[in-house]
């Protein structure tokens, strides 16, 4: 089955994450950055297999709890 998304799509969702960790990485507690590891590998993961959905959607996710830690951290 045909990805709906692509490598591009999930690139540019990267980059996004990378400037909001970039920005607040020093108000993460340890579970906090633990969470990003994770989401992190699991990105990565599913992009090693080939599930560029997958992992867009793993990324979406990421970027939407980054922003929620930003919120929180104001």
């Amino acid at each position: 089955m045909a990805n709906k998304y692509t490598d591009e799509d999930v690139l540019h969702l990267s980059y996004e994450i990378i400037q909001l960790i970039e920005q607040n990485i020093s108000c993460f507690n340890d579970e906090e950055t633990e969470n990003v590891i994770t989401s992190n590998e699991s990105i990565g993961f599913h992009i090693a297999n080939d599930n560029i959905d997958r992992a867009f959607i793993e990324a979406t996710n990421l970027k939407e709890y980054l922003i929620k830690l930003k919120n929180n951290n104001k």
